[in-house]
């Protein structure tokens, strides 16, 4: 980790006099290593000879060093005490770096301007610009190389198609520093730097400045649970920060890299290694990137709900009064974490996914199982803000993949997309898409980077589905009565495959659902017991209808879903 301190008054003398000529500050290196025996310092400044550092009371290792303003590159060189490499002289680079070197990503990347250090120049353009509370969220899940090209600029080329089709929440997939370029990024190496195959510090900054001048939240996913085998910490002492191989609390197929210990206190420093150098991570992407929120990925795993209510805590205090919302993986489901106890302000509601894959490529109709996922206030979720449903995720074959490969034909399964994209959107709690998906996207499930096939809006089935998607999400987003918990079923015809709700709030908003969740043509079909008399409009498909003694008379095709609004 580095510091800095104000240059000499001498030098500042001399910029005053020659502001052309680059200015030089005295920074501070650092590196916590405890009860390592000696460390040195090498860099670009130095030749790549070594500069021996002090060990000062708190453990840090530390020199300081007159840099002129420009970029350097440095790394720490020390006598290992891991296990696998005891006793051997190792070259890692700072497990604070901002930057890493594209070619040599061990190199770590120090910036100096006007005599200290800096993570880039960008200046924000957007910060004040309204975005979504946390009740109104439309999540779109998106892997920034697959998304529009190779990098953050690319990226952003692509930001009006998510304004034209309504979201208004980024969730990108990880972007910090790991081996490899093009791979999911959940193997974060540098977990400070942003993966230099994607770009600078000052381009990803670029990305969420785009996103907020759209009106797009921005949700990092972040990884706290493990690290990447070959992480500097793990080659400076491994069991300081992390568990050692084989004692992980954690079933072994849970085990994913190098697992942080929470568990472990330092009593000689009075320190808890792992969780002040995650807390540090946490608190720098917020203060540094401008993002809106955190995906805690593995949260299952992580298990202690003090350290993510810490995160939590820290999280929004540096964003200053803006929203920011958290959410965890925890799986198996435990609506827990989102409770009045739990540290997370949602949850992935993995039980949605289940249904909607029970009902559309099983034909299971279990009356319960969804009436259930539809309203996860019946799985212990507290409200509409703490579930986020979905049924597609990077985790996840792709709905129209797992369609195909149970034998529907593609007429069958494209009336089943638009069904699954009704329930969604109407649904209580967020709705997560993840990229590709509005517009049928489909591959079988590996850890690929699939990029997003554009040419798909070529194909009239295609462009019908996003359609489709534009006007739900659209209703979603002016219709009040979609952002609360209040739901009623009114109707359940397990026969014919067809059920109704209700959702409102107290202002008089109503919005009700007929969907019928089968094969075969209805026809002409009467509803009971429909939740109020009068004019009726289904937004998505424009038309109108009366309802006169509760009873609505509607065509339904297979796998039909309308969604209709009182008061236009």
């Amino acid at each position: 980790m580095t510091t800095t301190k104000d240059p000499s008054e001498s030098m500042v003398q001399q910029q005053s006099e020659s502001k052309a000529e680059a200015r030089t500050g005295q920074i501070r290196f650092q590196l916590l290593a405890p009860y390592n025996e000696t460390a040195a310092l090498v860099g670009s400044f130095s030749n790549w000879e070594e500069i021996p550092m002090e060990k000062d009371d708190k453990g840090c290792f530390f020199v300081e060093v007159d840099l002129p303003d420009g970029e350097h590159q440095y790394k720490f060189k020390l006598v290992s005490k891991s296990f696998f490499c005891e006793g051997k002289t190792v070259a890692i680079a700072d497990p604070y770096a901002r930057q890493v070197d594209e070619k040599n990503r061990e190199n770590a990347v120090i910036r100096i301007k006007d005599g200290k250090q800096i993570t880039d120049e960008y200046v924000w353009e957007h910060d004040d610009v309204p975005l979504s509370p946390d009740d109104h969220l439309i999540i779109y899940e998106l892997h920034v190389s697959a998304f529009g090209g190779d990098t953050f600029i690319d990226a952003i080329e692509q930001l009006d198609y998510l304004v034209d089709l309504g979201v208004n929440c980024v969730q990108l997939m990880p972007v910090t520093e790991y081996p490899g370029e093009h791979y999911w990024g959940y193997n974060p190496r540098h977990p400070f730097a942003p993966e230099s195959s994607y770009g600078k510090p000052e381009d990803l900054k670029a990305f969420v400045d785009a996103c907020h001048e759209r009106g797009l939240r921005v949700i990092l996913d972040i990884v706290l649970n493990h690290s990447e085998s070959e992480s500097p910490l793990t080659r400076i002492d491994f069991t300081y920060w992390f568990y050692a191989p084989g004692t992980e609390p954690d079933e072994p197929g849970n085990v994913w890299g190098p697992k942080f210990n929470l568990e472990f206190y330092d009593e000689h420093y009075k320190r808890n290694p792992a969780r002040e150098y995650l807390y540090d991570l946490v608190d720098y992407w917020v203060r540094e990137y401008h993002i809106d929120g955190y995906r805690i990925d593995a949260a299952a795993q992580i298990k202690y709900f003090d350290f993510l209510g810490e995160v939590a805590r820290r999280s929004k205090a540096n964003a200053g009064g803006k929203p920011f919302y958290l959410v965890g993986e925890h799986i198996p489901e435990n609506p827990a974490i989102t409770g009045a106890d739990g540290p997370m302000d949602g949850a992935y509601h993995e039980t949605y996914y289940w249904m909607i894959d029970d009902l559309m490529v099983r034909n299971m109709f279990d009356t319960d199982q969804i009436v259930d996922s539809i309203n996860p206030l019946h799985h212990g979720y507290p409200g509409p803000s703490n579930a986020v449903n979905f049924y597609e995720n990077h985790d996840k074959p792709r709905l129209l993949q797992r369609l195909r490969d149970a034998g529907i034909n593609e007429e069958g399964s494209f009336k089943r997309l638009e069904c699954a994209a009704a329930l969604l959107m109407t649904s209580v709690g967020l709705p997560m898409l993840y990229q590709g998906q509005a517009m049928g996207q489909a591959y079988p499930q590996d850890e690929q980077v699939h990029a997003v096939e554009w040419t798909l809006l070529d194909h009239d089935r295609h462009v019908a589905l996003l359609e489709r998607y534009k006007g739900l999400i659209s209703l979603r987003r002016e219709t009040q009565a979609l952002w609360t918990n209040e739901i009623e079923f009114f109707h359940i015809d397990e026969e014919a495959r067809v059920i109704g709700y209700v959702r409102f709030n107290d202002e008089g908003s109503r919005v009700a659902v007929v969907a019928h969740l089968g094969d075969g043509n209805l026809g002409d079909y009467q509803v009971p017991c429909f939740p109020e008399d009068g004019h009726w409009f289904e937004k998505t498909r424009l038309y109108e209808v009366d309802v006169e003694g509760g009873i609505l008379n509607v065509h339904l095709s297979d796998w039909d879903v309308h969604v209709f609004r009182n008061g236009g």
